[in-house]
């Protein structure tokens, strides 16, 4: 019995496991983003969600090329995530403005892309893709810190235990396969602990 159990767990990568369970729960956590989309409640900006889809590409690449670990299968969820909004937004429930986040976005992912390039070191590029990332998301910082009720925080909950699953899932420590899952975990929970107490604390809302 002894032995069987041994061959069993020697079968088993937690590893991987984690990694499958970290996919999973990240695009799950996509469905209350995609049914508020379908109700008209949400417009989804194809030019930002195509500039996202660049900078996740960057991710991906970079981190394989740095040497993957099954921490990678959160960042192919995250890009599935951001085809499938752009497939829906090009049936019409999108619109397109380009803004200057747009253009700051743009403007990180060649060069992150050039750096890359040029230095031969993916791990630069990744730190690209997070600082694009983040400026693409101070508005909805701003707009949650202002209006709670404006997003969710279950689904932003729920990207962040993706994320935390994938950084267990990862059997290699390095910067390239823990920077975008420690860097969505801390802006995602920005993003959680805003709406879930503005949501419960209307009176510190900031009304400016």
């Amino acid at each position: 019995m002894y032995q069987l159990i041994n061959f069993l767990k020697s079968m088993v990568n937690w590893h991987m496991a984690l990694g499958i369970i970290s996919g999973f729960v990240q695009v799950y956590s996509i469905v209350p983003y995609i049914k508020s989309i379908l109700k008209g409640q949400t417009r989804p900006n194809v030019i930002s969600w195509s500039l996202w889809l660049v900078l996740q590409a960057i991710a991906i690449f970079g981190q394989i090329s740095a040497g993957a670990s099954w921490s990678l299968i959160f960042l192919l969820a995250m890009f599935f995530n951001i085809v499938l909004v752009l497939i829906i937004s090009a049936r019409g429930y999108g619109y397109k403005k380009y803004g200057w986040l747009d253009f700051v976005c743009l403007a990180s992912a060649i060069a992150a892309i050039i750096v890359w390039k040029t230095t031969g070191d993916p791990v630069l590029a990744i730190a690209g893709v997070v600082i694009a990332d983040f400026i693409a998301l101070i508005p909805t910082i701003a707009k949650t810190w202002r209006e709670p009720f404006s997003e969710s925080a279950i689904s932003w909950l729920i990207l962040t235990v993706a994320a935390i699953l994938a950084i267990f899932s990862t059997v290699k420590i390095d910067f390239a396969n823990l920077l975008y899952p420690v860097y969505a975990v801390l802006s995602s929970l920005i993003v959680v602990c805003l709406a879930y107490f503005g949501q419960r604390t209307p009176k510190f809302k900031v009304t400016c």
